[in-house]
């Protein structure tokens, strides 16, 4: 623990010493609120860019085009004589297309947000993937990824490898943004709606899951789209509801209790006595004349 403590410290500390020594001072902010300026004034390569890897940071040539060469350059240096590149950014998502965004009107904040209103030149203001999915969303397109991403970049997270497969459940339920990546059909083409070898389901929910079918059956019908996979399951299992085995329930000469209830709610006796593509199951006792 006192090595890991020891290298944030020093990590640290080299970064505080970095800051006091940048030479730059340009403000985002000045340029965009104050003097009104269009990215598109500094960062003039970013209509043509169709790959992350072209430089779109200004050159001073493009500075000279708004700043006089003798007087305005501590605007941005805090020593002109002495000025250093700010380091360019050489590695993003291998092909992202400005360009595009341009052509569709794309706002820059839209991707860089919060980059008008500040000042601090080491914020660099790229997009996260959540940004990105936030108008990319057709995620079952084929090869959909590699529009901006090189087919030989390692995509998925670190937290996504080991035991992930198995315990990705929890973390689903925990954290809603997986549907940055991921649409709920692709869940489903693991957990299908019957599938409970899957572990997908608390322990023992076959034996206490109508406790939560009752109070949440919304959250069922998510996977189990349809009461057929109940009744189907029921009926090979033998399950019946708790008045089915009471005394009365059935006979010969009167019908029973089950023909007061059948004309009371037959809709009721139909979701499970009912086969969609034959005669009614009332026929199986009720044979017609």
């Amino acid at each position: 623990m006192k090595y890991i403590i020891g290298i944030l410290a020093l990590f640290l500390l080299v970064s505080v010493s970095l800051g006091q020594n940048v030479e730059l001072i340009f403000s985002h902010q000045f340029h965009a609120v104050d003097v009104e300026a269009e990215c598109s004034a500094c960062h003039v390569a970013a209509d043509t860019s169709t790959m992350a890897m072209h430089n779109l940071l200004p050159d001073m040539e493009t500075c000279y085009t708004c700043h006089d060469e003798d007087t305005d350059c501590t605007v941005c240096h805090k020593d002109p004589d002495n000025a250093v590149p700010y380091p360019r950014i050489e590695q993003y998502i291998a092909k992202f297309p400005h360009a595009t965004h341009v052509e569709n009107e794309v706002a820059c904040e839209t991707c860089h947000a919060g980059v008008a209103s500040n000042s601090n030149i080491f914020d660099s203001h790229l997009p996260d993937m959540g940004a990105c999915m936030n108008c990319h969303t057709e995620l079952e397109q084929p090869d959909y990824c590699i529009t901006c991403h090189a087919e030989t970049e390692d995509l998925m997270p670190a937290d996504h490898k080991l035991d992930w497969t198995k315990s990705h459940g929890f973390a689903a339920q925990a954290d809603q943004e997986c549907s940055i990546c991921h649409t709920e059909n692709q869940c489903l083409d693991c957990h299908q709606g019957d599938d409970l070898d899957h572990k997908v389901h608390p322990l023992n929910f076959v034996n206490n899951h109508a406790i939560f079918a009752k109070g949440n059956k919304d959250n069922c019908l998510t996977c189990h789209e349809e009461l057929l996979s109940c009744v189907d399951c029921h009926q090979q299992e033998m399950v019946m509801p708790a008045n089915h085995s009471s005394a009365g329930w059935s006979n010969f000469t009167t019908g029973g209790r089950h023909a007061r209830e059948a004309l009371q709610d037959l809709d009721s006796c139909v979701s499970c006595h009912n086969d969609a593509v034959g005669n009614p199951v009332c026929l199986t006792c009720h044979q017609q004349n």
